[in-house]
């Protein structure tokens, strides 16, 4: 019988551009594999509409607990068609759900076809929840971060107060088929590898998960992993698998700036030969870069930085608690643009309390970035979602009368790229709505990143794609730059191309 099925479900339209390694079932598994139980991963985003006979194939084997690793949106209707799927065909393997959502939302233990939620870190929650199943066990009790059902009731064990920390030796990449060519960015058909070189997140934006999530931890709310851990991970990982591009994909990679030159000081001591990716930064800590580390950070590989702008109005990111303004902003941008190192900055739409204005500013911030630095990308900025437990939702509450999301659909609606429906909320009006739309949209091409990215790609589809940048790009601008943002007819295109893509990925 297999102990665990770990199961990564399809996340929506972007699995037709990235595929990365699903590190959260990964180092779910990590604490089971130790102790010896059987443990199977299943990623349903190499599957397409196979997936049913995949999952059925080792239900067939006998699963004893079934793991779905979920995101809020559009992942979330995946993960449930999936569990009503394994409650149909074995009644008795035993459902589990982790991840952001569960997290956060523990009441959706209510849902009749999940047994089980895994609040927070996981490995050893599960590792436990197999042990007590396998004895045949009733109780619960003391399994870490456990959410279940006694007697109707929803029961939600406390969380533990550490961060899981799971060394890369005992990182089960075994698991998966980590070389196979799905594992790859479409757009320019390299393989990406994402690490760790942290856990957690020290700062206390009003938006954001993290702050939620990291609560119950006792004491700091960041922890670097040891430096030599990391370069040890990286020499691993060049040394065993096809790839030489490294993705860093911490919350956030540099509160400690003297950490983080250790690292890549030791990454040019031990030779090491690789591209690096950083998810994880932020403003204030790139205004605090000076020449001298950026020209290391260049030399040690350094080639991209995804950046939490968020917004460019001063207004919304003090109401964000981002801690940084607008001059911050432009500053860190025109330091970035003098190195060999793509800026790639992140927005997000719709806050409480945002105004067609300061939309307009972000949109001129924007605009300003990609002129002073013409390496930087414009990054496809999300809709604002209510978190419980966030600052934002509160305010949306209070002074908009907002009723969040009560039902899983309603949850499955806050998808940016893939719900049925645009999200739109009360403190919106029409000319903001269809700013954003605008802005959604241009984001794709006013940076020239699809062909830039995509410059090795020859398939017919990347040469069309390449083909409508250049054409819409002077459009796009001109109607950003004079603010003509009525009737966003190519908002509608995209999303009919987003539907498209998965297909036209499944016929090759």
């Amino acid at each position: 019988m297999i102990d665990a099925l770990l199961i990564y479900p399809q996340l929506g339209s972007m699995d037709s551009m990235v595929v990365d390694l699903p590190l959260s079932v990964l180092y779910a598994a990590a604490e089971s594999v130790k102790r010896g139980y059987r443990v199977r991963i299943l990623d349903l985003r190499l599957e397409g509409e196979r997936w049913r006979s995949e999952v059925d194939d080792c239900l067939r084997e006998g699963v004893r607990l079934a793991g779905v690793s979920v995101m809020t949106g559009n992942p979330l209707k995946h993960a449930r068609e999936i569990s009503l799927f394994i409650r149909e065909k074995s009644p008795s393997t035993r459902v589990v759900w982790g991840g952001p959502h569960p997290t956060v939302l523990p009441d959706t233990i209510q849902e009749p076809y999940i047994d089980f939620l895994v609040r927070g870190y996981g490995s050893c929650a599960l590792a436990e929840l197999i042990e007590r199943l396998q004895a045949g066990a009733q109780d619960y009790t003391g399994v870490k971060g456990l959410s279940y059902k006694r007697d109707g009731q929803a029961v939600h064990n406390p969380r533990s107060g550490l961060f899981e920390v799971i060394g890369f030796r005992d990182i089960p990449y075994g698991l998966l088929d980590v070389m196979s060519s799905k594992y790859a960015r479409s757009f320019s058909k390299s393989r990406s590898f994402p690490i760790f070189s942290s856990i957690g997140c020290p700062y206390r934006c009003s938006f954001c998960v993290h702050p939620t999530i990291y609560a119950e931890i006792n004491g700091p709310k960041w922890r670097p992993l040891d430096e030599d851990e990391v370069l040890d991970h990286i020499e691993h990982i060049l040394k065993n698998y096809s790839t030489d591009r490294i993705v860093f994909i911490d919350d956030t990679s540099f509160p400690d700036l003297a950490r983080m030159r250790r690292l890549f000081e030791g990454i040019l001591r031990r030779g090491i030969r690789a591209t690096l990716e950083f998810r994880g930064a932020r403003i204030n800590e790139i205004d605090r870069m000076d020449d001298a580390f950026l020209e290391l950070m260049t030399r040690a590989g350094g080639s991209m930085i995804m950046v939490g702008v968020e917004s460019g109005s001063d207004n919304v990111l003090k109401n964000l608690q981002k801690g940084v303004t607008r001059n911050q902003i432009l500053r860190a941008n025109r330091k970035l643009a003098r190195f060999p190192i793509t800026a790639h900055y992140n927005f997000i739409y719709g806050t409480p309390g945002e105004t067609y204005e300061d939309l307009l500013e972000t949109k001129d911030v924007a605009l300003q970035l990609l002129r002073d630095n013409p390496n930087a990308y414009f990054g496809f900025g999300g809709d604002w979602k209510p978190i419980p437990g966030t600052r934002t939702l509160a305010v949306a509450e209070a002074e908009y009368s907002y009723q969040p999301p009560r039902t899983m659909d309603e949850w499955i609606e806050m998808d940016s790229s893939d719900a049925e429906r645009k999200i739109a909320y009360p403190w919106y009006t029409r000319r903001h709505n269809n700013l954003i739309k605008l802005m959604q949209v241009s984001s794709f091409v006013i940076d020239d990143k699809i062909i830039k990215e995509s410059a090795g790609n020859k398939s017919l589809l990347f040469r069309m794609l390449r083909l409508f940048s250049r054409i819409y790009k002077p459009i796009a601008l001109f109607r950003l730059r004079h603010d003509l943002h009525q009737c966003p007819v190519e908002y509608e295109a995209w999303r009919w191309i987003t539907k498209l893509m998965p297909r036209l990925k499944a016929l090759g």
